[in-house]
């Protein structure tokens, strides 16, 4: 395979890497005629056969012509359509890093992304640096701050709570809305009690700077805090 210019941003991902990506996968996952039926490595290859076409499915959405044109005449949309594509194609290269060590395999192309684009990123490393020099000056009693959500039609929708894990104060987690009953892992938002895993993956100032980046804000306000 020729090499290829190494993805690092969600604004960069194209159809051709969604197709590309979602042929290797398939071509995998319709090659496994061994597989006795009704075993659990039979269900899991079905289960992976049903997922994959829907997550291409869905990004192929998002680089439709209608769906193009409104994000180019609405911010809040851009961002949506962006947040949309890192998250489902983060989902997908997931699935395909089982596959990695093959022949085939475009290790510059098939990965996460963590940032929307470059401004992004200079974002959140702007906030996160700010965010470490600041933190020797905070409250040791704060648990938890609140971040709002995106505004629609003038009015703020949501809010994002990022919170201490009570038995360790280094870690964090980012919680979408007040009832805390889904958190960020990093790719995708879950639900705690169904997974079985502790929502407190992350440092503090990164945290705070991904419940900036999901409120969509152009540049991180003062938050609110809560003991």
């Amino acid at each position: 395979m020729p090499a290829t210019e190494p993805l690092r941003y969600a604004v960069d991902i194209t159809q051709d890497d969604v197709d590309a990506l979602t042929d290797f996968l398939m071509a995998r996952l319709n090659g496994q005629h061994h597989l006795r039926v009704g075993t659990e490595e039979y269900r899991t290859n079905a289960a992976l056969r049903a997922l994959v076409p829907g997550f291409a499915g869905s990004l192929s959405h998002e680089f439709g012509d209608k769906v193009v044109r409104e994000a180019e005449e609405s911010s809040l949309k851009r961002l949506q359509r962006i947040q949309k594509i890192r998250s489902t194609w983060n989902q997908l290269a997931e699935a395909a890093s089982k596959w990695e060590d093959t022949d085939g395999f475009d290790t510059a192309r098939w990965q996460s992304v963590r940032y929307y684009d470059a401004e992004d990123e200079e974002k959140i490393r702007r906030f996160v640096e700010k965010e470490k020099t600041s933190a020797s000056e905070a409250a040791a009693f704060v648990s938890e701050y609140r971040v709002p959500g995106p505004r629609r039609d003038g009015r703020t929708e949501g809010e994002f709570v990022v919170a201490r894990d009570p038995d360790d104060p280094d870690r964090w987690a980012v919680f979408e809305g007040s009832a805390q009953a889904r958190h960020w892992d990093g790719d995708t938002w879950q639900h705690a009690r169904f997974t079985g895993t502790s929502p407190y993956l992350f440092g503090r100032a990164t945290a705070l700077a991904l419940a900036h980046q999901h409120a969509g804000e152009e540049q991180p306000g003062e938050t609110e805090e809560k003991e």
